[in-house]
C-alpha cells in the first residue's frame, strides 16, 4: 500500500518529469521544425505548467471530489492530504520551470 509520503514524492516527480520530458521534446521538435529549440522549450515550460499539476494529481475530478467531502462534509484529514498533494505537485513543476529556464541562461523568474 502506497503511505501518504509516497504519495507526495510520486505527484512532485511526476509533474517534474512532465515539464523536463514536454520541454525537452519540445525542443527536438522545433529543431526537427526550423523553429529555435531554446525559444520552444521556454515557451513550453509556461504553458504547460499547469499541465503537469493536473497530471500528477491524475486527473481534477477525484482531486474535487476529495475537496468537496472535506469541505461540505467536514473530513479535514482528507482536504489537508488533498491540499499536501497539489502543493507537492506544483513544487515540483515549479522546479521543472526553473531547470529549464537556468539550462536557458534565464536568470530572472
Amino acid at each position: 500500500m502506497i503511505t501518504f509520503l509516497q504519495n507526495l514524492l510520486y505527484n512532485f516527480f511526476i509533474s517534474l518529469g512532465v515539464i523536463l520530458g514536454g520541454c525537452v521534446f519540445g525542443g527536438i521538435a522545433a529543431t526537427f521544425s526550423g523553429h529555435p529549440p531554446l525559444k520552444s522549450m521556454l515557451d513550453l515550460c509556461d504553458k504547460i505548467k499547469l499541465w503537469a499539476v493536473i497530471v500528477a494529481l491524475g486527473g481534477t475530478l477525484p482531486s474535487f471530489k476529495i475537496l468537496e467531502v472535506g469541505v461540505f462534509n467536514g473530513d479535514i484529514r482528507g482536504l489537508l492530504k488533498q491540499v499536501f498533494y497539489i502543493l507537492s505537485a506544483l513544487s515540483g513543476a515549479q522546479m521543472g520551470y526553473r531547470i529549464i529556464y537556468y539550462l536557458g541562461g534565464v536568470n530572472k523568474l
